[in-house]
């Protein structure tokens, strides 16, 4: 009954599918966050939190 519809999705699945076979064998993912990116997200969460008590505020 929706056999075009499925043939569709399953060639958009091979696509896709492709496409992060691709990514997965290539070196560096785009957007992907590095060690520096993640130490500068903790460090600035401890600003935050220490700014938030030194203002007044309860965590």
């Amino acid at each position: 009954m929706n056999s075009q519809v499925d043939s569709e999705r399953a060639q958009d699945l091979e696509r896709r599918l492709r496409a992060y076979e691709e990514l997965e064998h290539s070196a560096r993912w785009p957007g992907a966050l590095s060690a520096a990116d993640v130490v500068a997200l903790a460090l600035l969460t401890l600003v935050m939190v220490a700014g938030a008590y030194y203002l007044g505020g309860q965590p």
